[in-house]
């Protein structure tokens, strides 16, 4: 059997592998799209080039006579099929397009392929006549484009992917962890019943035989207080999981016994208090579990008391639509990091325990009664706040 320390060892190297992965996810997108961006940039710099030779093209067309052979320069103006561009005299008038998607050559179209070009590339200036200027203005081509553009649709696809995968294998494993500790709880149940009823039995024949005797029943009667507690126990390890509905009451019995009852078995350095509200409104639980709760988050204030002194106290009171149950104690305190971690299942500071307090006691509190359980506040070497929020019926 692995001790506690072993268990936060595993938890945090869990922790690590996912750190890591996660760290190894994005590596691999900022690879992919430094990657596609250079093959971007070598695109755009041919392009570049080839609307540079469009441009001498355009303009050996316009200046050559009649007689010169314009095969080739009709060729490389013919072969452009992807990048847009527009040819615009000096007064913004569109002489020619190519490859600009367009309905019809209106002057926000134009104006706004102009804009639009302007700001991807300066124009190329052409001077087909002494004093007459024109000018082509360029843009990405449908190619480029798609090859910006799809590195990050495919990396926003499979990261929707892992994540939907991720998520449903984490309700797949909270849902077989739930299952396991309900069946471990329900057959602990189980194998504490009957030795506990043989030792009610056993209880029963000594107080008979004990009539004569009257100074050894006060001890049987602590024996049978231990037995009864020992059933409680058993009691709120049979209904863990269970679907039965709880009973609308009053907090405040569970809460004054539960203060009672470790009262009596708290070191004397430490003080126990509570306070309820008056009028306080009455709410949907399980008595035995809700117990479980309580006392455990006390003995976790308890265990955060330097030295064993100190001070807790339980309050109640009503917040809006909510009954809450607030456990304060003025020990260590906690940190950030350790408020993020504290409910997690195998999480502990403590020399001896397993970390299964708090992570059952919010399972109790938010599957078994649609509730809340969390640290209200925590200051380091000023103490903690645990608040316990259920809802009113």
């Amino acid at each position: 059997m692995r001790n506690p320390m072993e268990i936060l060892s595993v938890y945090q190297l869990r922790q690590r592998w996912k750190a890591g992965l996660l760290l190894l996810a994005l590596v691999i997108a900022a690879a992919t799209l430094w990657y596609t961006e250079s093959l971007a940039a070598n695109l755009r710099l041919r392009e570049a080039r080839e609307v540079a030779r469009w441009a001498m093209a355009v303009e050996h067309m316009q200046q050559a006579s009649v007689d010169v052979d314009l095969t080739l320069a009709s060729r490389i103006i013919e072969e452009n099929e992807s990048i847009p561009l527009l040819l615009l005299d000096d007064t913004g008038r569109i002489i020619s397009s190519r490859n600009v998607l367009w309905d019809d050559a209106s002057a926000a179209d134009t104006a706004q392929w102009k804009a639009l070009m302007a700001a991807y590339a300066p124009p190329i200036e052409l001077q087909p006549e002494p004093g007459m200027y024109q000018y082509i203005y360029q843009y990405e081509s449908t190619t480029l484009a798609q090859l910006r553009t799809y590195p990050r649709v495919l990396l926003g696809v499979m990261g929707l992917f892992l994540l939907l995968s991720y998520y449903g294998f984490h309700r797949a494993h909270r849902a077989e962890e739930d299952q396991v500790w309900t069946g471990m709880a329900r057959e602990t149940a189980h194998q504490l019943g009957t030795p506990l009823s043989a030792l009610y039995g056993w209880v029963t024949v000594l107080e008979d035989e004990a009539s004569t005797q009257p100074n050894l029943l006060p001890l049987i009667a602590e024996v049978r207080k231990d037995l009864e507690r020992l059933q409680t126990v058993a009691d709120r390890f049979s209904k863990i999981g269970s679907d039965q509905a709880g009973e609308v009451a009053d907090l405040a019995p569970l809460i004054v016994h539960s203060v009672a009852y470790l009262q009596k078995r708290l070191p004397k350095g430490i003080q126990l208090s509570h306070s309820i509200a008056p009028s306080l409104p009455a709410v949907c639980y399980q008595p035995v579990l809700l117990g479980w709760v309580l006392e455990n988050l006390i003995r976790n204030a308890v265990d955060a008391l330097p030295d064993q002194k100190g001070r807790i106290e339980v309050r109640a009171l009503r917040l809006g639509d909510q009954v809450v149950i607030d456990v304060e104690d003025n020990g260590k305190g906690m940190t950030a990091a350790l408020r993020r971690s504290v409910f997690r299942p195998g999480f502990t500071t403590k020399k001896r325990g397993w970390g299964l307090g708090l992570s059952l006691a919010r399972r109790i509190a938010v599957q078994g009664h649609k509730g809340q359980l969390e640290v209200f506040q925590s200051t380091p070497g000023k103490g903690t706040t645990f608040r316990l929020a259920l809802p009113m019926p």
